[in-house]
């Protein structure tokens, strides 16, 4: 698949990233009020980042060998979408149960459950968008190093638009919502497409 007509695709790469941030400043603001602000929140928060996203990179690779194909993604795009609507709820229900816990468990424990699976799904679409566009071995490297930049871009975008605006002032949940609801757009419109077999571009 030629770069320059993958933007779909690319788009899809630059929202990614985005949610990464999104879900992992939403997540340790949805900790705070069960456990505080402290070093073991964000060591939680950022360790079960890094682990879900190289978690989902791995399932990612193995995923795109077996099922190259833009349905794959996007079945990806929208369970990852789903997850990220439910963090509102299974946040407060796995911090109230884990609050008599020892903190540092508990903290661990409760992002583990609500904040680690999302992220997962994040991780393994990078490596289905590389395997998609570079259908060549001579453009793998070109295909990831845009991919990861573009999916980078989206990150530093969102991390400030969130930080600076929507968390303070739309608030954790609206924020977490209209996350998926931007990410969800992708696989809608895919798989309508489809329904009325308009090839997918």
């Amino acid at each position: 698949m030629n770069l320059k007509k993958a933007w779909s695709i690319l788009l899809v790469s630059f929202v990614e990233g985005g949610a990464v941030m999104s879900v992992e400043l939403v997540g340790a603001k949805m900790v705070a009020p069960f456990y505080g602000n402290s070093l073991y929140v964000w060591a939680a928060v950022l360790g079960l980042t890094l682990g879900g996203l190289a978690t989902g990179y791995y399932f990612g690779g193995n995923i795109s060998e077996k099922y190259p194909h833009q349905r794959s993604l996007h079945i990806i795009v929208l369970i990852t979408a789903i997850l990220i609507a439910l963090m509102p709820v299974t946040s407060q229900l796995i911090m109230t149960a884990t609050l008599p816990l020892e903190l540092r468990l508990g903290i661990t424990l409760s992002c583990l459950v609500f904040l680690y699976p999302p992220l997962v799904c994040c991780g393994m679409v990078s490596p289905l968008i590389i395997r998609l566009l570079a259908t060549e071995l001579s453009l793998v490297g070109r295909a990831a190093g845009t991919v990861y930049a573009i999916s980078t871009l989206g990150g530093i975008i969102v991390t400030f638009l969130m930080g600076f605006y929507f968390i303070p002032f739309v608030g954790l949940k609206a924020s977490a919502l209209y996350t998926a609801l931007i990410l969800g757009i992708f696989p809608v419109i895919y798989f309508t497409r489809s329904f009325l077999g308009k090839p997918a571009t």
